[in-house]
């Protein structure tokens, strides 16, 4: 058997045709034609079988290269965000304590990213799964945010994005949103849109005018996609400055 390019009318098959035998290993997707085809056994157990082996080769590497692009897509995308990092200073005495602490800008995105999404379920009155992964054949998807619905369009995955000056505004947020809907359709079998939650400033960012790369990018994808902007003063919370003054390490002599 060929691969089969049909995916609208698709129905499950018992590959040892016993309907009482629901194992994932005897079962198989096929279209209408093959499926009869099956129980007419013009397609045999054995070409069965050896067709959900290709599949499950097909799926594999399909997944591993949505997977590594994604992870492209994350790289360059830092790439071009100017976090800046704090320096902590520390003693060579192995008799000092080692303090470590995360960046402020990283702690001020993960915050605002939460506060954001409690915003967001207060606004569509029901709550998400936050931070959520998932993993499957030794692939990982992370997203910021999952809800599950029975709906049409399917399940909401959530992308929070701090767009704290107007350069940062790309398609790649897009682009990546697409991507983890992608990926988490191919893992779960469910269908599912995309919501870009774009956290700025000031009032005059959430213009129809402003963050044109992003709404342009979300005009243009195959999906259903839908960004929201939230100001600081949506949120009532101010990040304030991303640097912070230096601080010395060093104990106080007495």
């Amino acid at each position: 058997m060929r691969f089969c390019g049909e995916h609208t009318y698709l129905e499950i098959h018992h590959i040892n045709q016993n309907r009482e035998d629901n194992r994932v290993e005897n079962l198989i997707l096929l279209c209408d034609k093959h499926h009869k085809m099956a129980h007419a056994d013009v397609i045999d157990r054995k070409a069965l079988n050896e067709y959900k082996k290709a599949l499950k080769v097909a799926y594999l590497g399909e997944l591993h290269v949505r997977v590594e692009s994604l992870e492209k897509l994350v790289r360059e995308m830092h790439q071009t965000d100017d976090r800046e990092t704090e320096v902590t200073f520390c003693s060579a005495d192995p008799e000092i304590a080692l303090k470590t602490s995360n960046p402020r800008p990283a702690a001020m995105a993960y915050t605002l990213e939460q506060i954001a999404l409690r915003h967001f379920e207060k606004e569509r009155g029901f709550f998400v799964d936050r931070s959520t992964t998932y993993v499957k054949d030794g692939k990982r998807l992370e997203v910021d945010a999952i809800q599950e619905s029975d709906a049409p369009e399917g399940d909401a995955i959530i992308e929070v994005r701090w767009i704290r000056k107007r350069y940062l505004d790309a398609p790649g947020h897009i682009t990546q949103l697409d991507a983890k809907i992608g990926i988490y359709e191919m893992m779960t079998g469910r269908k599912a849109h995309g919501v870009l939650i774009a956290v700025v400033p000031k009032e005059s960012m959430k213009s129809e005018s402003e963050l044109s790369l992003i709404r342009k990018q979300a005009a243009l994808s195959k999906l259903k996609l839908e960004v929201i902007v939230y100001s600081y003063n949506d949120l009532h919370f101010d990040p304030g400055p991303i640097t912070g003054l230096f601080t010395s390490t060093t104990p106080n002599e007495h």
